[in-house]
């Protein structure tokens, strides 16, 4: 993205600058899907940011190529429009978000000017100012940065150029189907680097006009084709999920001593040795522990009964000690007898969770100060149901979707999402079900509650009817749609019941940084839900669709947080409903569906 300047005909940015289409009817839904398939994913700068924060994708991979990667496959980019953009970036700046040679064109697609300004201001929000100075400017000085704080720039970036839409960049390389045009759109309409050497070969109507690096960018773009094509979101490594224990480790005091078999049980593949408990253990203790122990992905630091009033400086310890690296747990603390003397401790944690990608809160405290009875008579160690429930707790929090500032829903909202939707999306008409969700339309219909249309027979295929089995089984609400209504008496149940708007007006397009799991979206006779970022599922998005050619079973959904369906989307969030501290609310679910692990 350099400044150098080549004047171009009027007659050729006529050619591109393409209109937003306008509806004067509400399109059928063959078209709706078409549209969701290619919609344009937005950043509205000016959107409230004051709910807890969950990215519109949160970054996954193993390494910068495959959280690039990974970003655009999620947001709607095809692995060769993906392709275009990880090339440019790869010849760009070698995929280092700090890069500059002089400070007037900085970061991964080196922005400039106003662009720059705007970015900067993004960064500063979040307290990242320090990366922009020349400390990091030159190659490998990005390996300086925290990871966390990388992820954090990263995204920041990535959700920045999503933001830009001059050129109409976005709905140009959507039509293109080869990476080297891809990357040749991006070039051109967004890099805007002309007075190069290279002309463009593919993208009509630059070809012939010379652009700085533009065979790089193109075989960079065949490169990573090449190397991913066909995998939808990768990851390279080998890392386990936390789900069954097996990349946990515990270090804990008398509480987690007598929940340990409880905690076994519920982690089914958790090792006795990465257990480390015993009474009476102080905070401290546990960092020392910590320090010569080898310690798995995910650590849950089950601390601080015997070390109230936790100093900050004792925190930050326990981080570095454990390392940027790892998921680290904070438990938060309780006592019955007492429920201001671990306030404090309880305070600090979730501030370090939003400050911090790779902190996560179990909000143990909430938890049980919800579910009385459950604590023996010295009013700190629970009783049998007692350990049980901090077990699910911990289980929970470490099998959330947590963004980079401590926000989660709970394990059992991903657990049913994993079992009633395909995680990959399927052309319409498509009415096989899984066989979680067809057991919950199944038991839905015995109780008498709302499973929305049939086709061909098989009921549950319809789009409000899954979200309100979700939504209800979950037990995100119990009560939802209890009207039993399609989707516009649904919208009108979450607004009868005092459910937030996000948007800042039902004309405005949402900020879609501020959507977290279990945020329900309505358009005209339409409605999906948002479940964040879950391993193995290829959207942040899950919906179904009712109607004999557009029929979808319940999958992982491609429609646009933005537009659909000829009007702006309105998201919907449960009242009072933040979980940055991890809390749980599908514990005392009525209506199970299915096995646990």
């Amino acid at each position: 993205m350099k400044t150098a300047i080549k004047k171009i005909s009027l007659s050729i940015l006529t050619t591109i600058i393409i209109c937003q289409p306008t509806f004067a009817t509400i399109p059928s839904e063959d078209i709706l899907d078409f549209f969701d398939n290619n919609g344009i994913y937005y950043y509205n700068p000016d959107g409230s940011n004051d709910l807890c924060n969950s990215s519109s994708t949160t970054l996954s991979g193993d390494t910068t190529e495959e959280k690039i990667w990974n970003f655009f496959i999620q947001n709607g980019f095809t692995d060769a429009q993906a392709a275009g953009l990880l090339g440019n970036a790869m010849a760009e700046t070698t995929l280092e978000p700090t890069r500059s040679s002089s400070g007037s064109h900085w970061g991964l697609y080196q922005w400039s000017g106003g662009r720059q300004a705007t970015l900067f201001s993004k960064l500063s929000e979040k307290g990242l100012s320090k990366y922009t100075s020349s400390e990091y400017w030159p190659a490998g000085a990005s390996k300086k940065i925290p990871e966390s704080d990388f992820d954090q720039i990263l995204q920041i970036e990535l959700e920045h150029t999503l933001s830009e839409t001059d050129m109409n960049w976005q709905e140009e390389i959507k039509k293109q189907n080869q990476p080297e045009a891809a990357a040749e759109v991006f070039l051109t309409l967004f890099e805007r680097a002309v007075g190069g050497s290279e002309p463009i070969k593919y993208y009509s109507p630059y070809i012939g006009i010379k652009y700085q690096g533009t065979n790089r960018r193109r075989d960079y773009a065949r490169e990573y084709f090449d190397k991913y094509s066909g995998k939808g979101t990768v990851v390279s490594g080998a890392k386990n999920t936390a789900e069954n224990g097996k990349n946990v480790s515990i270090i804990g005091d008398s509480i987690t001593v007598g929940a340990s078999i409880a905690i076994q049980e519920k982690f089914s593949e958790l090792s006795f040795s990465d257990i480390n408990a015993k009474n009476g253990r102080t905070w401290d203790e546990g960092i020392e522990i910590a320090s010569h122990s080898k310690l798995n992905d995910y650590v849950i630091f089950a601390l601080g009964t015997n070390s109230a009033n936790l100093s900050d400086e004792q925190i930050k310890n326990t981080i570095n000690t454990i390392g940027t690296d790892k998921k680290i747990v904070f438990v938060t603390n309780y006592s019955s007898a007492d429920e201001n003397v671990y306030a404090s401790n309880n305070k600090k944690f979730a501030e370090y969770a939003k400050n911090n990608s790779n902190i996560i809160v179990a909000d143990w405290n909430t938890t049980v100060s919800k579910n009385p009875g459950l604590y023996m008579n010295d009013n700190v160690h629970p009783n049998t149901s007692g350990n049980t429930l901090f077990a699910e707790t911990l289980y929970d929090a470490v099998n959330s979707n947590t963004n980079e500032n401590g926000c989660s829903v709970n394990g059992e909202f991903t657990s049913l999402v994993k079992g009633y939707a395909w995680p990959e999306y399927h052309k319409a008409p498509f009415t096989n079900r899984m066989p979680d969700y067809a057991e919950a339309v199944t038991t839905s219909i015995s109780e008498g509650r709302y499973v929305g249309g049939s086709i061909n027979g098989v009921p549950g295929i319809d789009c409000g009817g899954f979200v309100t089995i979700l939504v209800q089984n979950s037990g995100l609400e119990p009560d939802y749609n209890n009207y039993k209504g399609n989707t516009d008496t649904q919208e009108a149940w979450v607004k009868d019941h005092n459910w937030t708007l996000l948007n800042s007006s039902t004309s405005t397009p949402v900020d879609t940084s501020i959507l977290q799991a279990g945020d329900v979206a309505f358009t005209n006779g339409h409605t999906f839900i948002y479940v964040g970022e879950i391993d193995g599922f290829d959207s942040t998005i899950a919906s179904a669709s009712y109607g004999q050619s557009s029929a979808r079973a319940p999958m992982a959904g491609h429609e646009s947080p933005i537009y659909g369906n000829g009007t702006t989307v309105r998201w919907y969030r449960k009242p009072n409903y933040s979980t940055n501290n991890g809390t749980t609310y599908g514990t005392n679910l009525k209506n199970k569906t299915h096995e646990e692990n």
